[in-house]
């Protein structure tokens, strides 16, 4: 009888326990979000649905309280390229070592960095900017109703694209062709889609307690928050290491 995946993706974190560190610390390093969450004033509670992320942090699950219509940005435009980088190289590594501790190997944080390092940037640059290009004519007008419209079509796209940056790490590809098949897993189906939808249930159902623990607490309140997320997050990166790993077996031919 197969293992169960959660067994499977606690085993494969608790070997690298210590890269709970990487979403902690991307949580804190959106300092635009942690400014706006920690300057807000009242508990707001919110849901929210998730595809299953590279890193996943505390603004996975909640995004600050804002008024109107707006595109949430994890910081300032300015510093938007530079954050990007350096969620690239995190990213990198962290993706790296789950998939290294899932086949029991040991684990180089700098070396899954140097080899695997613009891989990501480029999947993650594409998803950014793909994601803003759907999203942006829909809700540039201001209309709560074109908004509402842009939720489902931003998370359709972000499933077609969830697996890219774990492919670039489990399957050593470049980042055209991880999100290409990326996709191509996305409209097969299968455990591809059976996990995204999981995964947007639990992530609902984890937003709301979150948006209790962020809200009306200050900077305690954010920094508690990103502390209590950064474990449970390792485990769905480990999760989804493995989903992604095993399906992309069955295509050897589209293997490195």
């Amino acid at each position: 009888m197969p293992e169960p995946l959660l067994d499977r993706a606690a085993r494969t974190a608790g070997r690298v326990a210590a890269y709970a560190v990487v979403p902690l610390a991307l949580s804190l390093l959106a300092l635009d979000n942690v400014a706006q969450t920690a300057a807000a004033r009242g508990f707001h509670v919110s849901v929210k649905f998730a595809m299953p992320a590279d890193v996943a942090t505390l603004w996975t699950l909640f995004d600050p309280p804002a008024s109107g219509v707006h595109v949430v940005a994890p910081t300032s435009l300015s510093l938007l390229p530079v954050y990007l980088v350096v969620r690239a190289a995190l990213a990198a590594g962290y993706l790296r070592g789950l998939a290294d501790a899932a086949r029991e190997l040991q684990p180089s944080f700098s070396d899954a960095v140097a080899e695997h390092g613009v891989s990501m940037l480029g999947v993650q640059v594409a998803q950014f900017l793909v994601a803003l290009v759907v999203a942006l004519p829909l809700i540039a007008g201001g209309s709560v109703g074109l908004a509402l419209l842009a939720m489902p079509v931003v998370l359709f796209v972000s499933y077609l694209l969830w697996g890219g940056p774990y492919l670039v790490v489990a399957r050593d590809v470049d980042a055209v062709t991880a999100l290409a098949w990326s996709a191509s897993l996305a409209t097969d189906g299968g455990r591809y889609f059976t996990f995204a939808v999981g995964y947007a249930l639990v992530a609902a159902v984890a937003s709301l307690f979150v948006s209790l623990v962020v809200t009306g607490a200050g900077l305690v309140g954010v920094v508690v928050a990103a502390a209590v997320v950064a474990y449970p997050s390792l485990v769905a990166s480990a999760a989804a290491t493995h989903v992604v790993d095993d399906v992309a077996a069955a295509e050897p031919t589209r293997g490195a």
